[in-house]
This record gives C-alpha cells, structure tokens and sequence, in this order.
C-alpha cells in the first residue's frame, strides 16, 4: 500500500512539472506574439498617416494597432503607464516641455518623420497689414505650439517679444501696437475659430483636415522656425532600441506612405524621408 501511494505521489508531481513547464512555454510563447502586436497611439491630425503604413508593417504576423486620441496630453500618458508601445502625433519641443512639465520620460525615436508650417489665416482679411487695431487672433494654448505662434506673430510685425525667451509666453509680449486680443485655446478648435476671430495660428496639418487651404495663408513663419517642429515617433526611453519600434519607423518612412502625403496633403506636410 505504501508503494502504491509513494508512486502515486511520483506520478501526481511529475504531472505537476510537466504541467509548469507548458504553462511556461505557452506564457513565453505568448510574450513572443505580444511583441509582434503594438498599439500606436496617435491623434484625429495624423491618424491617416500612421493608417498608411499598416500595410506594411502587417506582414510576417505582426499587428499594428492603432488607438486615436482626442487631446495632446493623454496620448504621452499612456505612454509612460504602458498602455501603448508608441506614439505618433507630436513634435520635439512638444515632447521635451511635456517631459519637463510632466516629469515623463518619454524620447524620440531616431530623428522626424515629417514637418509641416505654422500660417495666419483668415476669414476676413487678405492681407496680414490689413489687420485692424484691437483684432482677435486666436493662438494655439500648449506651451511649444503657443510659443511657436508668438514668434510667428513677431516675425510679421505684429508683436515684439522679451529677448531671450526660449518658450514665450504672453506674459513675454514687450510691445504689442495693434493692441491685439490674442485668444489661447485647443490646437483642435483653431479651424473653428476663424468664423469669431480676425485671424488665426494654424499649421499647415490642421488647416488642411479643417478645408482650409494651407496655400491661402496670409502670413507664414520663417522656415528655420518650421525645421525645429518636425513630428517624431515617441517611445519610453528603454525602447529606443526595440526592433518592433524599428519596423514601426520603416513602414512609417515607405514609399507608399510618402505618395499619400503627396496626394493628399499637397505641401502641407512634408515628408523628410
């Protein structure tokens, strides 16, 4: 009787171990897949872009998973908590006053994937000289956006900023002869804005996806300006060697991707691939 419970016990245990290790074999199997299934956050602006280049990175069992956000802050959150691998939708000074305002630390991945421009537009007036004393122009209110479209402001003579200020402020506006409203809100909401105000700071993206003709800009900032602000994949900074994140940039920098932006975008994004 001894034996029998003594072998009985044996075979129980055996069963135990060969049970654990195909448990671990399906857990690292399972973690081999997930590394070939990302989710790429991104926004309503560069949704199609990324879109464009699922294609191609779908091959060979891989899944690009794409989630849109509606706001500029959520999308580097999940980030850094893990909830997505990556992310396409913002520029370098963006991501670098958002790791410093944020204390996230997020990095680019490599160098840009494309730029766009920063413009005046308008409703009511044709020519930036014709705007009025005390006109509204709407602003863009993040802070890399905000400034970008101060010094753009500048550039055109409407304003004069403190000397020295990196990332300008309105509280950094020295002179302003016009006596400008200058109106901050959502990047999202200036297309919007043009039906209320004198004139508005647009890049080029927005005014495209909001049927605005980028071309039909009264006033355009200077094209050092626009170099800095080229979009970058944002990943956690232990990834910026992964090779998912490395086929994420390939399909991302393809030819077919760069005939989309030709066709559809026409100038207003500009491939630096």
């Amino acid at each position: 009787m001894k034996k029998a419970m003594a072998l009985l016990l044996i075979c129980l245990l055996g069963l135990s171990v060969v049970g654990c290790g195909n448990s671990k074999s399906a857990d690292t199997a399972a973690s081999s897949q997930e590394k070939k299934s990302i989710t790429v956050g991104t926004s309503p602006i560069f949704k199609d872009i990324v879109a464009a280049a699922k294609e191609d990175f779908d091959k060979d069992g891989y899944v690009l998973n794409i989630k849109v956000f509606d706001d500029l802050v959520t999308p580097n959150i999940a980030l850094q908590e893990g909830s997505i691998d990556a992310n396409v939708y913002q520029h370098g000074p963006y991501l670098e006053q958002f790791n410093q305002n944020k204390g996230t630390t997020l990095a680019p991945y490599n160098g840009g994937l494309v730029k766009y421009f920063m413009g005046v537009f308008s409703k009511k007036i044709k020519n930036i000289n014709d705007l009025q004393a005390g006109a509204t122009v709407s602003i863009p209110n993040d802070p890399s956006n905000r400034s970008r479209a101060l010094k753009m402001l500048q550039a055109n003579g409407l304003i004069k900023l403190k000397d020295g200020a990196a990332m300008p402020t309105k509280l950094d506006i020295v002179e302003n002869k016009k006596n400008l409203n200058i109106v901050e809100m959502d990047v999202m909401k200036l297309v919007s804005s043009l039906d209320d105000v004198d004139c508005s700071t647009i890049n080029s993206v927005i005014a495209v996806q909001g049927n605005v003709d980028p071309k039909s800009a009264i006033a355009l900032e200077d094209k050092a300006e626009s170099d800095k602000y080229s979009i970058v994949i944002a990943v956690q900074k232990d990834q910026k060697v992964d090779k998912t994140i490395a086929r994420l940039e390939t399909a991302l920098k393809s030819d077919k991707v760069k005939k989309f932006l030709e066709e559809k975008y026409k100038g207003a994004i500009v491939p630096l691939f």
